[in-house]
């Protein structure tokens, strides 16, 4: 089972391992969020989410043409060497910036009011989260070690959340504290996964180059991306710092523990879309195209029926969610995850899709329509987030939603930008671009969900505050709400990107195990 490189086997073990995973990260969110408040939770999530923009920046992918190389063929010591210490310069060239080069009054505007140490323990952090333990899994998902990746993934999610919550009792949780238990962790899981990833040979050597012919190949992967990495810095950067600006952290812990909510619906896409990117980028470096399109077709609609499904179990009950897990001072924030719930659904798609193009090397077609939404988003987040009368000159009004307002303005430009790249992708794999089961099948999932929370409303008071009064009604809504669920999937199999006879044959052969 350790050892095994079958697609079927490492699929399960990720989407077993992410689920448990997800689930201790998010109790480990969860507590964050209490412990901090929303202005603190805010200002960790800002502060990460700067040094997240700031990767993407300096990465210019090189770290999808390292795993998309890996993925294709064997690799020297040598390659691994050139990646090495082009993220070691990358590291070099942000700790002196934010720790002696940046001058005060700019250091002030960027991070609006917080000291040089935390920023520093900041980018620490998201360092080691980010772009050094990033590098470990893609490593291990190279060789098809997608089980040892998980379990290190597993333990890691463990250990936090042990930490996390003897924080939360001792009443010592800080926004400093908890980014150096993020440092510490991935530190020493990075020394663990050397040994424990190494255990045996990766298998013949495929491709020797030299360091120059190394540099050419990034180079020719790249180019089209440099662009891109520039755009994505300002498009991350820019939702993070205007809603902070204008919003406040407040508002930006609304907005966090909103997205965390939803990120719920994305479990099956994170955990597939490494597996995924092997399996198109060596299909397509044998020209399979036939693979290709298949895998692409159900992938896509599988997972995006899945989110849509996880999305209308949970939207009826957004409030219900905010209140008993995060308690009276989160209460305003159940209007943005009722909204955010819904952009998980075509991330989704976006992610798959976005996977596709880079595995296949379309770079060019991939920074092309990701600059295009980009550009259209930062203008949209200053308008929905800007005061309606803007105190300084200079400032154009704006809406003055908050994270309400940055909640709709992703799921919006989400939809758009999703569909344009799939239509990308119709285009170049020369096949039909693929969008009747999004009209069909997302509506009729949450259409089902809000049926069964109103089922059980006709026999329970869904007024009522508490986990264990609304246990028993929320139970039989799920309950209903999935049994309704699957009624439709195997009505409308074509929805998930199956026929019939696949769910039949898979039913018969789990039938047949059993016996």
């Amino acid at each position: 089972m350790l050892h095994s490189k079958s697609v079927k086997t490492r699929f399960l073990v990720s989407v077993g391992s992410n689920g448990i995973r997800a689930m201790i990260g998010f109790a480990s969110g969860l507590l964050i969020a209490r412990g901090l408040n929303p202005s603190g939770y805010g200002d960790l999530m800002f502060l990460l989410g700067s040094f997240v923009a700031i990767r993407s920046l300096l990465d210019m992918g090189s770290s999808s043409a390292f795993y998309t190389f890996l993925s294709r063929h064997t690799q020297r010591l040598r390659f691994y060497s050139f990646y090495f210490a082009w993220l070691g310069l990358q590291f070099v060239i942000t700790l002196l910036s934010v720790a002696l080069l940046i001058p005060d009054s700019i250091f002030e505007r960027i991070w609006l009011g917080h000291n040089r140490e935390i920023v520093v323990f900041t980018f620490f952090a998201a360092f080691m989260q980010q772009q050094v333990w990033q590098t470990v899994g893609q490593i291990g998902e190279s060789m098809r070690k997608t089980v040892k990746v998980q379990l290190l993934n597993l333990s890691i999610a463990m250990i936090y959340l042990a930490a996390v919550s003897l924080l939360l009792v001792t009443g010592s949780m800080s926004v400093k504290k908890i980014l150096f238990l993020m440092i510490i962790q991935y530190a020493v899981a990075t020394l663990l996964a050397y040994r424990f990833l190494r255990g045996e040979k990766a298998g013949a050597v495929e491709k020797n180059a030299s360091l120059k012919q190394i540099a050419r190949e990034y180079w020719v992967y790249c180019k089209p991306l440099i662009a891109l990495s520039l755009v994505s810095f300002l498009y991350d950067f820019a939702d993070k710092w205007m809603l902070q600006k204008f919003g406040g952290a407040t508002q930006q812990g609304y907005f966090q523990i909103a997205s965390q909510f939803a990120a719920i619906s994305l479990l099956a896409t994170t955990s597939i879309l490494n597996i995924f990117w092997k399996e198109i980028a060596d299909a397509w470096a044998k020209r399979d195209q036939a693979r290709v399109a298949m895998l692409y077709r159900k992938v896509n609609r599988g997972l995006v029926m899945l989110g849509a499904i996880t999305t209308g179990l949970l939207l009826p009950w957004a409030e219900q969610i905010v209140t008993i897990f995060l308690g009276q001072a989160y209460a305003q924030a159940w209007p943005v995850l009722a909204i955010m719930l819904l952009y998980p659904i075509h991330q989704s798609m976006g992610q798959i899709g976005g996977t596709m193009l880079l595995a296949s090397g379309q770079t060019r077609k991939y920074m092309s329509v990701s600059i295009l939404i980009m550009m259209l988003s930062i203008p949209a987040t200053y308008i929905v987030l800007a005061p309606a009368s803007p105190a300084s000159p200079g400032w154009l009004p704006g809406m003055e939603l908050g994270a309400l307002g940055m909640a709709c303005k992703m799921v919006v430009l989400g939809i758009v930008s999703v569909n344009i790249q799939a239509w990308v992708i119709a285009r170049y794999g020369e096949w039909k671009f693929d969008w009747v089961f999004q009209v069909v099948g997302i509506p009729l999932m949450i259409g089902l969900g809000f049926v069964a929370k109103l089922l059980v409303g006709m026999l329970w008071n869904l007024e009522e505050v508490g986990i264990t009064k609304l246990l028993v009604p929320v139970t039989i809504a799920s309950l209903f709400y999935l049994a309704m669920s699957m009624a439709m999937i195997w009505r409308f199999s074509w929805l998930i990107g199956v026929e019939r006879y696949e769910i039949e044959s898979l039913i018969r052969r789990v039938v047949h195990r059993k016996a």
